[in-house]
């Protein structure tokens, strides 16, 4: 059943099915409470499976079931209504009772949305928390003091909750010093933190200014690369790839490591402890393991860390022992020639690679097929040439190509336990609801206007295939986040059918304040052309809507309705 649902032509049905269907109830509702005789109200379109008429009105079961329509008596004065209708058409109501009636359809699509956002509110709504997964090198956070592990509370006396949150406020604060409080083990610790002022593109593709301070969320996994063939980690035994899952000093009790900056932090501390030996317990190739590593006197800390102690400190004596994270290493799982498993990138394009995320930079700015790396194999440089893979994405430029490395690799960072911001009662659930509509809506709206000012090009335009794949992509995922992309597309809808283009419900409200300035309806050629040129403009939209979609997704939802071959 949940494969059916999921299924991209049936989750569309459903997904536009329920927004149409309510925009169009929201016309029907209000322009019956106007007064205004409807002719039919249908659910679905196309041919009629089901009538029965109540008064004036028609109700109608039609076959193809995306939504459906209402029809007004009189919507052309030249149209002729039934007795019972007379004196209700539609050109008869005053001014504010047909934009009432028309604005209704948007207005109902900006409330599913917020009912939509409310149910999610009171279900939970899972974020990732404001917690230091990973401190970067040479960051203004790890001068500041910041460790893995840490949970910011508070910045400038503001609560932190989620990881949004904290990015914002990094975002926001290039170059001015922010005072955070953070949570510890337990402990409150406070420090000063100034990001970094960095130039990047925003959604829009424009160059803008943005704060930096070098932490990132993903928890990077206790799993190894041992560097250098003569080091202690090398000869006590380690291989890359071993997971330190514990440490151990002699006659004191066993110490659990969560990740790697846990492991260099402890493993600093406990080298302190430790006379001259520390026991690892360690995971290689899903067993269980127990390993001792000795310290000579020369190779231990030369003092204590302070609470302020840069993360380098730590992490820079466990290279000294020989050990380093595995975010470089190549995995065994889908690995591909020239490469082997326990590859560790070095170079890219001759450049030193820093770190995943200077990695991920390099593979963003390349723009070349083939490429040169260098890997550390058996702790030798080695040279190899490497056919990368292209994969589309849709950028506000247009649909780019991005040439990936065909690998995973060993030390891929997880995901923390997130945060569920939960409403306790539907009342909070619905203000967050409206509340979080209207961000919505603020967020649609200025994207919108870029688009039509040309800032964002018609590339990004897309349609009824990628809301196909919207509705496929999020209903496999769960209720949850159908509902989340039902709630956005609502707002789309309700925002687009007011943009004041003829035929849409905002040139409608357009043409009856023209009528309402000039105290009579404009001729009939005049409103000819004001709908064809309506007609013309949507269906020309749809057209090139439909051409991008099609640019960007005919593969996957080609492979969506017909499987995939093995």
């Amino acid at each position: 059943m949940e494969a059916f649902l999921s299924h991209p032509v049936v989750a569309v049905v459903i997904l536009l099915g329920a927004l149409v269907f309510v925009h169009e109830l929201g016309h029907f509702l209000v322009g019956r409470w106007c007064g205004i005789a409807v002719e039919a109200f249908s659910i679905g379109f196309g041919p009629v499976v089901l009538s029965f008429k109540r008064g004036v009105t028609e109700y109608r079961l039609s076959a193809v079931p995306l939504g459906g329509y209402v029809k007004f008596y009189g919507a052309v004065p030249a149209e002729s209504v039934p007795d019972a209708a007379r004196g209700q058409e539609f050109f008869r109501a005053s001014y504010l009772r047909r934009m009432a009636t028309v604005a209704a359809g948007p207005l109902a699509n900006f409330l599913l949305a917020a009912v939509a956002f409310a149910v999610l509110g009171r279900a939970g709504i899972p974020h990732p928390p404001a917690s230091v997964g990973d401190v970067l090198p040479g960051g203004a956070a790890e001068a500041a003091g910041v460790y893995p592990g840490d949970r910011v509370v508070s910045i400038d006396g503001a609560k932190i909750q989620r990881w949004r949150e904290l990015e914002t406020s990094i975002s926001r604060s290039a170059g001015r010093r922010m005072h955070w409080v953070l949570d510890r083990d337990g402990s409150q610790v406070e420090i000063d933190v100034t990001p970094a002022q960095v130039e990047t593109e925003n959604i829009l593709g424009r160059k803008t200014r943005i704060g930096r301070a070098g932490v990132s969320l993903g928890i990077v996994p206790a799993r190894v690369a041992v560097i250098g063939g003569d080091s202690i980690a090398a000869k006590s035994g380690m291989h890359t790839g071993d997971e330190v899952v514990s440490l151990q000093c002699a006659g004191s009790a066993e110490i659990k490591v969560t990740g790697f900056g846990d492991l260099a932090i402890k493993a600093h501390k406990l080298a302190l402890e430790c006379p001259d030996k520390i026991q690892l317990g360690l995971r290689r190739a899903g067993a269980e393991l127990n390993l001792a590593m000795n310290i000579p006197p020369g190779r231990r800390p030369a003092a204590t860390a302070g609470p302020g102690s840069p993360f380098s400190l730590f992490r820079e004596y466990l290279k000294a022992l020989g050990i380093d994270d595995a975010q470089l290493v190549i995995s065994a799982e889908n690995i591909m020639a020239p490469f082997e498993s326990g590859d560790r990138l070095i170079l890219f394009k001759g450049q030193p690679v820093k770190g995943v995320f200077g990695l991920r930079d390099m593979i963003l700015e390349n723009q070349e097929p083939r490429i040169q790396v260098t890997v550390e194999r058996n702790f030798s440089p080695l040279q190899l040439d490497v056919n990368l893979k292209g994969i589309d994405t849709q950028q506000a430029k247009g649909k780019v190509v991005v040439y990936t490395l065909p690998v995973q690799l060993m030390g891929t960072p997880g995901e923390p336990e997130p945060v569920v911001e939960k409403y306790g009662n539907w009342l909070s659930a619905f203000a967050f609801g409206f509340a979080e509509c209207w961000r919505q809506t603020a967020t649609l709206s200025e994207a919108l206007l870029h688009l039509v000012s040309g800032e964002i090009p018609l590339k990004a335009l897309g349609g009824p295939i990628m809301i196909a794949k919207v509705a496929g992509d999020s209903a496999k995922i769960g209720w949850q986040a159908f509902l989340s992309s039902l709630a956005l597309i609502s707002v789309n809808l309700g925002l687009v059918n007011l943009v004041p283009i003829p035929v849409l419900d905002g040139g409608q409200m357009v043409l009856f304040s023209i009528e309402a300035v000039r105290r009579r309806p404009l001729g009939e050629r005049a409103m000819e052309a004001f709908h064809r040129l309506g007609f013309v403009l949507v269906a020309a939209l749809v057209i090139l809507a439909t051409y991008n979609d099609f640019s960007r997704f005919w593969k996957s939802m080609l492979a969506a309705l017909v499987g995939e071959g093995n």
